[in-house]
């Protein structure tokens, strides 16, 4: 349980790092800063090019899907038909664990 614990905390700090860096005005840089930033998928790669998360918008409204080493993904926050959020989280044998 703690490796996806991990996996979900990894997510949520890339999310927060992705913010920080890419949207917040208040931070100082050389560069231009944005104020937003849109688009309808958002893909994170690793150095090998494989998909990391996936940050897409789909009929419900967003989706998180974080991937494993495998490609597989154990770990998925999204939105149900009725407009309720919820998190998915998979053990290494493809078990629904919460």
């Amino acid at each position: 349980m703690r490796k996806l614990e991990r996996i979900l905390i990894y997510s949520i700090l890339a999310i927060l790092e992705l913010y920080v860096f890419s949207i917040n005005s208040g931070v100082e840089s050389k560069a231009t800063i944005h104020e937003e930033i849109r688009v309808r998928n958002l893909i994170v790669v690793d150095s090998e090019g494989r998909e990391a998360i996936r940050l897409i918008a789909n009929k419900n409204g967003g989706e998180i899907t974080v991937y494993n080493e495998a490609g597989k993904d154990p770990v998925l926050i999204s939105i149900d038909d009725d407009g309720w959020g919820f998190i998915l989280i998979y053990d290494s044998k493809g078990f629904h664990v919460y």
